[in-house]
């Protein structure tokens, strides 16, 4: 079980604290401005700074202006950062337990579960998951999941035939063997570019929510997605601080950034929900075909799964983690189970979803 942060608060390093009360953090995301992770980034950190009176500032860079995807996590290790989003495939030589999660994402059918999940996984249940970014000097305060993945094109599919050979923008290993499992070829790129590799035809489709049709612009690229949800990709970090950071806080300041992050988990859990439905309405009046699958497709997508916990688990060794990798696997599919029951009835209820939260993960945590 991961401590509420360890606080060290009578021990306290120099952390980031100017005066006494007053706290000026730096919140790094390497996600364009209107995407959801920067946008309720923003939100949350002036509400921070509302409710304290100004006693907990922050600066929040959004579009990598400080660092990119991959570098966020060594700046927020060093300090050129105080927190910032990461999404743990990028790292996954560093943190090859926290990458896990989101190479689980054909086994997360239920995106407000999976998020539930994650931060479970990641604060109660896997010490592997807390000792790698304790090795980085961080803490993980809070996570999310985003909503389902789909395949999206630059044209129409017709038949499962029409993916051979098409290059699809990916990110992890799993969608590296997904893509190839559907005769596809992978390119990884970083959600920031996929737009212009989309138009520029540096790729024919990309895996993704339905929220990039707005967020990321991509619905003047896409003219076909397959319509069906891949999976919830999950195991998103919102919320990685350094650790003497966090420590050196005004302990009120400290009190206000924790108590506020289940709400916010839930609130972007509500904005992926609302945005999945506006964008699939955007598309349907664009013309965007959506595709239902056929049977060659269902069945390709079956035999990748019924592999896949193997392979998720081969990864984690490959890279350096524990032996008891398969165990760890097989321990945040049950986590996802469980909360595949859990959420039913708070779907769509922020309110409701954050009380869960705090009933089922965050009133646990050691303080």
């Amino acid at each position: 079980m991961q401590k509420w942060f360890g606080l060290l608060i009578g021990t306290a390093v120099a952390g980031a604290a100017t005066a006494a009360g007053a706290d000026n953090l730096r919140y790094n995301t390497f996600m364009p401005p209107l995407a959801i992770e920067a946008t309720e980034a923003q939100a949350f950190f002036d509400g921070l700074a509302e409710e304290t009176d100004g006693g907990l500032e922050t600066q929040v860079f959004v579009g990598g202006q400080m660092l990119g995807g991959q570098a966020t996590l060594g700046g927020i290790r060093d300090r050129l950062v105080d927190g910032g989003f990461i999404v743990p495939t990028l790292n996954s030589s560093e943190i090859p337990h926290v990458a896990m999660l989101p190479e689980l994402l054909p086994f997360a059918d239920n995106f407000w579960a999976a998020a539930g999940a994650t931060n479970e996984t990641m604060m109660l249940n896997c010490e592997e998951c807390i000792a790698d970014l304790e090795r980085q000097n961080a803490v993980w305060l809070g996570g999310h999941a985003a909503s389902p993945w789909y395949m999206m094109c630059a044209r129409p599919i017709d038949e499962f035939a029409d993916l051979s050979g098409k290059k699809v923008r990916v990110t992890g290993g799993f969608a590296v063997r997904l893509v190839n499992a559907l005769g596809a070829v992978p390119v990884a790129l970083p959600a920031s570019e996929v737009g212009p590799a989309l138009q520029q035809g540096q790729v024919d489709c990309a895996v993704g929510n339905l929220a990039w049709l707005d967020t990321l612009g991509l619905i003047d690229s896409v003219r076909g997605i397959v319509d069906q949800p891949i999976g919830s990709y999950h195991g998103l970090g919102e919320f990685i601080f350094n650790r003497d950071t966090v420590d050196g806080l005004d302990e009120a300041n400290r009190e206000a950034l924790l108590a506020a992050i289940p709400g916010r988990i839930a609130q972007i859990s509500k904005t992926y929900a609302d945005q999945e439905a506006s964008a699939r309405a955007a598309g349907e009046e664009k013309g965007i075909v959506f595709w239902q699958p056929d049977e060659a497709y269902n069945a390709a997508m079956e035999e990748f799964r019924a592999h896949e916990l193997e392979a998720v688990a081969n990864d984690i060794v490959q890279l350096g983690g524990s032996e008891n990798a398969q165990e760890i696997v097989q321990q945040h599919i049950d986590t996802l189970e469980r909360w595949n029951g859990l959420v039913q009835g708070v779907e769509g209820d922020v309110e409701g979803f954050t009380a869960l939260l705090e009933q089922e993960i965050f009133s646990k945590l050691e303080r």
